[in-house]
């Protein structure tokens, strides 16, 4: 219509015989979109209601509005809405249209309408209105469109993702084997359980259980059996749990339980002891009788007082020390020996990264010949010089990481550092033999001697002659005739070997006979007390006695003073060290010590009467 009267407008001053033209052109298509507009409304699939926004008259409804409610088109069209067959569908239908005419184009909720001859289905239509011109008059025209069955879908996908979501959920959280939680709930129920616990003021016990010889069971029986095995086993534990506990299978065939409102750790025990009573009994399939055994740790809260990953972690290392034990056993986690391991994993990682930053060093104390009146060596002693405690004494640290493999790589340094400062001594003049102390266990590793050597090689030269190592003769050597090759083999390459702290054992005697060590070194407990104690006195009177007997080089260590040393001398030990001498001191303090000494105190040492012998 408004192509047509642009179309008038233009050609108002056209000659008639072009204007009849152009109307009968404009006529004609009009005629064809009033053709095709009536086509669209017929046939749409949308149902279509035509009617007076003023006396809410219908003008026109499509098939698909009579298909859609069931009433006739003369129904519609001979009276406004809500027509009496209409009732509540006309009301709702009228006053959709009524919230719609101020703002046509809106959509609005989903307009429910109960349909009494499709046996009272209940429909839900999206509706709209828009202005129409209804054969030149002003209408507005109500589009409705069907979406119950779109919305019956859309609520089918949305169950079916609600479904699916809660399968993900099961199979992340549920084992699918035994359907019982599995690890990725455990914090979750830990949590729960020391919060019972706090509130309680009670005892939580985490227990952990694993199968023994589950891989030679799976072998023999097969994949088939042992999934049984476990499926029993899962049954066999819920049956057992009391209220408020929680099972989980955090592994292959390994179990988690959580025990609540316990009183002692021998009440776990005996929950426990009944639970390997039960697993103990044969399993049996179609195609096999098994017997399987348990080993469980555990560990208690608050006493362990731990997260819940922590926990598990504890109680597991349990389960690992009862699987030492043996099959079938319990063993409770104890929070001190975990604190103690794990303060001996951090001293350990502590000395290796203090080699790496090369903050080790040495001091030497010297040894003297009180017969010659002359120095003759000294002996090697480590320090550390801590960025935050300062330099630290032997006693500070090394306690701390005894049996560990450190200590090798602290006496492989040692030895190596000790080489070197000899040859800087022997190109400053001063040839000094030194001793270095190593432990049984660097001494009895594998790779000792080959190890020496290529230090040896590293330092070549006069003075790896006097290098001599000294081992506890208190420590725990297990194997004297292991021991007494590596000496030998010392020997050989130019190095001797002595036993420190002698007569602190109970094998002296032993070591003495079967042991070819160069040299015996006096505890300096004895030798600090001889002067007060004769049975101290004895004591070094007789090992003076047994190395002159071996024939072994003595030294008495701990001499503090000049009686002790001029008592040793009239004793017949005449090579003596101690803090009476003088204290151990950095290498580049030594030439000018070994200058000095000895003084006149020490050069005034009676020696009348004094024995002979070697030592």
């Amino acid at each position: 219509m408004e192509k047509l009267h642009n179309r008038q407008s233009h050609l108002a001053d056209a000659d008639p015989h072009s204007l009849a033209k152009v109307l009968a052109l404009c006529r004609a298509e009009l005629a064809v979109s009033e053709s095709r507009n009536r086509v669209l409304f017929t046939d749409s699939p949308l149902a279509l209601i035509v009617y007076d926004p003023l006396s809410w008259q219908v003008l026109a409804v499509n098939a698909a509005c009579v298909d859609l409610f069931g009433y006739p088109e003369t129904k519609w069209l001979a009276q406004p809405l809500p027509f009496a067959e209409a009732g509540e569908q006309g009301a709702a239908l009228r006053s959709v249209a009524q919230g719609l005419a101020a703002d046509p184009g809106r959509l609005t909720p989903p307009l429910r309408l109960r349909l009494a001859h499709r046996d009272a289905y209940v429909l839900e239509a999206d509706a709209r209105v828009r202005n129409y011109d209804f054969n030149g008059r002003a209408a507005q025209i109500l589009i409705l469109q069907d979406s119950s069955e779109r919305r019956q879908a859309e609520e089918y996908l949305r169950l079916m993702a609600t479904q699916h979501r809660q399968q993900l959920e099961l199979s992340a959280n549920y084992d699918p084997l035994t359907g019982l939680p599995n690890r990725s709930l455990f914090a979750e129920r830990a949590r729960q359980g020391l919060f019972q616990c706090q509130l309680s003021a009670s005892s939580m016990a985490v227990c952990y259980l694993d199968l023994d010889s589950f891989a030679a069971l799976n072998a023999t029986h097969g994949q088939t059996v042992c999934d049984h095995l476990l499926i029993n086993t899962a049954e066999c534990l819920r049956s057992s749990l009391r209220g408020g506990d929680t099972l989980i299978r955090v592994g292959s065939d390994e179990f988690a339980l959580l025990v609540l409102g316990i009183k002692s750790e021998e009440e776990v025990l005996l929950i426990l002891q009944d639970l390997q009573q039960r697993l103990a009994e044969p399993f049996i399939s179609d195609s096999a009788s098994v017997t399987v055994s348990v080993s469980i740790g555990v560990t208690i809260y608050p006493q362990d007082n731990a997260d819940p990953e922590t926990l598990l972690r504890h109680a597991l290392q349990a389960m690992i020390q009862a699987k030492h034990r043996g099959s079938g056993d319990s063993v409770v986690f104890d929070p001190e020996s975990d604190r103690r391991v794990r303060a001996k994993r951090e001293s350990v990682d502590s000395v290796y990264a203090a080699l790496a930053r090369r903050e080790f060093v040495l001091h030497y104390q010297p040894k003297v010949d009180l017969k010659l009146k002359r120095v003759v060596g000294a002996e090697a002693l480590i320090r550390w010089r801590h960025p935050e405690r300062g330099l630290l004494l032997p006693g500070a640290f090394l306690p701390a990481i005894e049996d560990d493999r450190v200590m090798i790589a602290l006496g492989n340094w040692v030895i190596g550092e000790a080489l070197e400062q000899m040859q800087r001594w022997h190109e400053q003049g001063l040839d000094l033999s030194l001793s270095v102390n190593i432990t049984a266990q660097h001494l009895l590793a594998p790779d000792f001697l080959s190890g020496l050597r290529q230090l040896l090689l590293a330092c070549s030269g006069p003075t790896t002659s006097r290098l001599e190592i000294e081992v506890l003769e208190s420590s725990h050597i297990e194997d004297a005739a292991k021991v007494e090759q590596i000496i030998v083999a010392c020997r050989e390459l130019g190095v001797g070997f002595a036993l420190d702290d002698f007569g602190t054992g109970y094998s002296s005697l032993a070591y003495l006979r079967r042991l070819s060590a160069d040299t015996l070194k006096i505890d300096q407990s004895f030798v600090s007390r001889m002067l007060d104690d004769p049975s101290d006195l004895a004591i070094v009177s007789g090992v003076i006695g047994l190395a002159a007997a071996f024939q072994r080089r003595l030294v008495a260590e701990g001499v503090e003073t000049i009686a002790q040393a001029r008592r040793l001398l009239r004793l017949g030990c005449h090579l003596v060290q101690g803090y009476g001498i003088a204290r151990p001191m950095p290498a580049e303090a030594i030439p000018a010590w070994v200058a000095s000494w000895p003084d006149a105190a020490w050069l005034a040492i009676d020696e009348d009467d004094e024995p002979t012998g070697r030592c």
